[in-house]
């Protein structure tokens, strides 16, 4: 009778949290891309399912930090962006003949208004929002539905890559390639800092901050 049950509540757990990935990784692509209704949206979902839940937010990621930690996380996140920004892109740029249509940001460039909104932008959507949604809060339901820890982290970080990488559509083939790239190695950094995502966010802040002065500069 208890296996039953139980048995019962799994099927209704699987289905529901198969659901709840179909919505939240449908939705970033080309429907509603990650502006800001999406991400309203999707913290809606995300609070409501941690509630109903009862679930601990170190469960996505939010743990305690070390100092050593973060001067690490500090180095590879702006490593990784002068890396990216000024090698891997260019290089990304010659294999395939168009660069990322960053045409949406030019007013940027040279305006002090702009480049504080686009840090405080950088930083809340790109560092907090898409490390907690893609790595905190997505790898932690796929995980959820499957037992093999291998089969789990290949498949989060593939479909997880993929969404992400559509979901910067809008920059051309260029800009899927090398957020689909990004997306690979901040899900490596991941598991590498024992799934914690305030490195993550760190990371990712401080790597849009590059890219960002860049734009700035008209470099």
């Amino acid at each position: 009778m208890t296996d039953n049950i139980q048995n019962k509540k799994s099927g209704r757990e699987i289905i529901l949290t198969s659901t709840e990935l179909i919505v939240l990784l449908l939705l970033p692509l080309p429907f509603l891309k990650l502006n800001v209704l999406y991400v309203i949206f999707a913290l809606v979902i995300m609070l409501l399912s941690k509630y109903f839940r009862k679930e601990n937010w170190s469960q996505y990621g939010f743990k305690a930090v070390q100092q050593k930690q973060l001067f690490i996380a500090v180095a590879i996140g702006i490593i990784f962006g002068f890396v990216d920004n000024f090698l891997v892109e260019p290089m990304i740029t010659k294999l395939l003949g168009a660069e990322p249509d960053l045409s949406s940001y030019d007013g940027i460039k040279g305006n002090i208004a702009g480049l504080i909104g686009m840090l405080a932008l950088g930083w809340f959507v790109g560092g907090l929002f898409e490390e907690f949604f893609f790595r905190g809060y997505l790898f932690n339901r796929i995980n959820s539905l499957f037992a093999n820890p291998v089969f789990q982290k290949s498949i989060s970080i593939l479909v997880v890559s993929v969404v992400f990488a559509f979901a910067h559509n809008y920059q051309g083939i260029g800009g899927i390639i090398g957020t689909f790239w990004f997306s690979v190695v901040m899900s490596f950094l991941y598991f590498y800092f024992g799934q914690n995502v305030w490195y993550l966010i760190l990371i990712h802040g401080l790597y849009d901050m590059v890219g960002i002065f860049r734009l700035f500069l008209g470099a």
